[in-house]
């Protein structure tokens, strides 16, 4: 069962990378050719930014397993000496079914939201299209969010390392070189 687990993550973690690319693309190339029109022809288009937006949210969601299929999401560290160490793997199981459970949650408020969204026929009031094609992102992002996390949980080894980041501590060359710019007293004379 877990080289099946690790052959759909594989999967997944491809469809998001290539899909937040071509959705990047997508939004530069319209908001490039809207700045053009405007500097050069005197006129933008005014379907550019809605799409845009459109492009955007599906960078946003779709980005969100990305960085977790990265171990770049957002967790907070400091809390990570309240537990003895020997407790961490069974915290971050933990952690993985409850993102989960809480992504399920989302999903689900989601397609509530998608589905009245169909009943009502909105639509976009600048491009004039049904809004809910654009909304199916929220719940199959969070929908992948249950699956990931539940296959993090159910293998562990499957878990991708924290990535070295922001909220990563120092290394000790960073330390030295912080230490070596900081301003010196003057001595007196």
């Amino acid at each position: 069962m877990r080289p099946v687990a690790a052959a759909v993550l594989a999967g997944l973690r491809q469809v998001e990378r290539w899909g937040t690319t071509a959705a990047f693309a997508l939004m530069v190339v319209v908001l490039g050719w809207d700045i053009l029109g405007r500097e050069l022809l005197g006129g933008g288009k005014i379907w550019a930014t809605p799409i845009a937006v459109y492009a955007n949210v599906f960078i946003a969601f779709i980005g969100m397993g990305v960085a977790s299929a990265g171990g770049a999401h957002l967790r907070p560290r400091f809390m990570d000496g309240l537990a003895p160490k020997a407790w961490h793997a069974a915290l971050d199981r933990m952690t993985d079914f409850g993102f989960a459970l809480f992504s399920l949650g989302a999903a689900v408020l989601c397609w509530q939201m998608l589905r009245e969204t169909v009943e009502l026929q909105e639509t976009d009031p600048v491009l004039q299209w049904q809004v809910w094609p654009f909304q199916t992102i929220l719940v199959a992002a969070f929908a992948v969010a249950v699956l990931r996390h539940t296959l993090y949980g159910l293998f562990p080894a499957l878990r991708p390392a924290p990535a070295a980041g922001e909220n990563a501590p120092p290394t000790e060359e960073q330390v030295r070189d912080l230490a070596s710019a900081e301003p010196q007293p003057e001595k007196a004379r």
